[in-house]
């Protein structure tokens, strides 16, 4: 007898022990499951090649509240560009510069965000200019250094259709007294700022999240007159250089229906902006373990992203009568919290970030160009150096965020063109939506002879042991691995700037079917050069 109730007791506790095993797992709605995992590469099915234009960034010259610095007059962090300009010297940071070379940025915005509102082209530019002295020439300057092609956003608020013309000739139209807006001649302007030839600039944006107002006296810009007045800038802004392309502003399904019903197929590109942070609010954040948060965060892209964006594709063709792309001009991780730690400067949001460039890549989806925000300093840069405002900390050394090393390791360690993978792993599900631990890309060089892999654990406790298969590929016996992680999901580089980096590794191949273990939380990209015969 005393023998059954023991048994009872054990079973019973066993009952206790794995309904609060199955609490803790669906709390948010988060369930976990095992598999095997298996990598396969198939190396000569190509998918499309890399759009380059994905690996862009903000650069920020709107003007915040002046700040006082050791010189005779105040400057604003903006007359540096947050870091990037010597207005003193009239020279770029040569060391951001560097850094931006590294993160290979190939598109970049400016002048940035919601300070675009109230920013009037005509203050930044010529010799005479008090503040926004990193103003448009000074931005272009940056672009022809790294390399980027340049994309401007207009402000809404600030001008009209004939200063949004003007910009355009001052920027494209040659100097030869043809001043097309009539006025004053901009060209003839342009090359007195030290720049005869056009710039030749192709992309612009008409305003920037305008829906939400200029955050002063307009609360709130319906989208009809969003898409009346835009028509006055397409039109004016095409007639001074028909060749460049204008994006709108595309936000909720019922703002997106009613600007395309009018705007119809006067638009090259729909802009989008996109902070994926797992449907916390942000009283919620401090409230929940770093896991359950980046759990459901790093699914938020499989979940709803390639989806929304088919709709928004599928809603700018019906209405314009033509494939129109998607210009991501802003993305980031949506974390504007303190709190226990900043998580838009963590692992985890790094993690997301690659996570949102892998679809981005995706030749399906028919994205324009992706630009992080931002590139250096201010509340989210992906670079830092403790910059106040001030001259006397503008040559402060800068320190890699995790953010960083994302965009690097696909600028040195990723090919020209995507390859078709299959993966399996075990998975979570967060609702009624399955998330693969192991989320791949996977490419190619030109010269088809190095595969690289791009591999993110979204398991945040345990590393995966997965068995990769290279179709029509014989590989080297050595490969190469470079594994961006940290201490934990939620560790950042802001009190120690190693905390998060990444480490390269060397490891043995023994054919092409090959073994491989993915640290948790982690990103990891594998290189793996073509056998050669000795």
């Amino acid at each position: 007898m005393k023998s059954s109730i023991k048994k009872i007791n054990i079973i019973f506790i066993l009952l206790i022990l794995i309904l609060i095993f199955l609490i803790s797992c669906t709390y948010k709605k988060v369930y976990i499951y095992d598999k095997d995992n298996s990598i396969t590469i198939y190396c000569n099915r190509e998918i499309g090649a890399i759009n380059k234009k994905v690996f862009g960034n903000n650069f920020l010259g709107y003007e915040h509240e002046t700040k006082k610095a050791e010189l005779g007059e105040g400057y604003s962090s903006s007359d540096f560009g947050e870091g990037l300009w010597d207005p003193r010297r009239k020279v770029l940071v040569q060391g951001v510069i560097d850094l931006a070379k590294k993160a290979g940025i190939a598109s970049a915005r400016f002048p940035g965000g919601c300070g675009t509102h109230l920013y009037n082209w005509k203050n930044t530019i010529g010799q005479k200019r008090k503040h926004f002295l990193y103003g448009t020439d000074e931005f272009l300057k940056t672009c022809d250094e790294i390399k980027a092609e340049p994309i401007l956003t207009l402000s809404y608020f600030i001008g009209d259709e004939t200063d949004a013309a003007d910009l355009v000739e001052y920027l494209n139209a040659p100097d030869n007294g043809s001043n097309p807006n009539g006025g004053v001649d901009w060209a003839k302007e342009r090359s007195k700022n030290g720049h005869r030839q056009p710039y030749k600039i192709k992309y612009f944006e008409i305003g920037n999240e305008v829906y939400h107002g200029n955050h002063k006296e307009i609360k709130k810009v319906t989208p009809e007159e969003y898409a009346y007045r835009y028509l006055k800038y397409y039109e004016k802004m095409k007639k001074i250089d028909p060749s460049i392309k204008i994006g709108v502003i595309l936000d909720t399904t019922d703002w997106n229906e009613k600007v395309l019903k009018i705007v119809k197929d006067k638009l090259d590109f729909g802009i989008v902006h996109i902070y994926p942070n797992g449907g916390f609010k942000e009283t919620e954040i401090e409230n929940n373990s770093p896991e359950t948060i980046f759990k459901r965060a790093l699914a938020e892209p499989s979940r709803h992203l390639k989806a929304d964006f088919k709709k928004e594709l599928q809603l700018l063709k019906e209405q314009s009568g033509k494939k129109i792309s998607l210009a991501v001009t802003e993305y980031n991780g949506g974390f504007a919290q303190e709190r226990p730690v900043p998580y838009r400067h963590c692992l985890g949001t790094a993690l997301l970030n690659a996570e949102l460039l892998r679809i981005f890549m995706d030749p399906e989806l028919n994205v324009l160009m992706a630009n992080y925000w931002n590139f250096v300093n201010e509340y989210w840069g992906m670079i830092a150096n403790r910059f106040d405002g001030t001259e006397k900390t503008l040559y402060n050394e800068y320190y890699k965020r995790p953010n960083f090393y994302v965009l690097e390791l696909y600028n040195e360690h990723f090919g020209d063109t995507l390859l078709l993978t299959k993966t399996e792993s075990g998975y979570y599900k967060v609702e009624n939506n399955t998330i693969p631990y192991l989320s791949v890309n996977a490419s190619i060089d030109k010269n088809k002879n190095k595969v690289y892999l791009m591999v993110i654990n979204k398991n945040l406790e345990d590393s995966i042991t997965a068995n990769i298969e290279l179709e029509d590929f014989k590989p080297s016996k050595t490969g190469y691995s470079w594994v961006l992680n940290g201490p934990s999901v939620d560790a950042t580089n802001e009190q120690n700037h190693d905390s998060v980096k990444a480490k390269e590794h060397k490891f043995d191949i023994e054919g092409a079917t090959f073994s491989f273990t993915f640290e948790p939380h982690s990103l990891t990209v594998i290189e793996i050069s073509e056998y050669e015969r000795q």
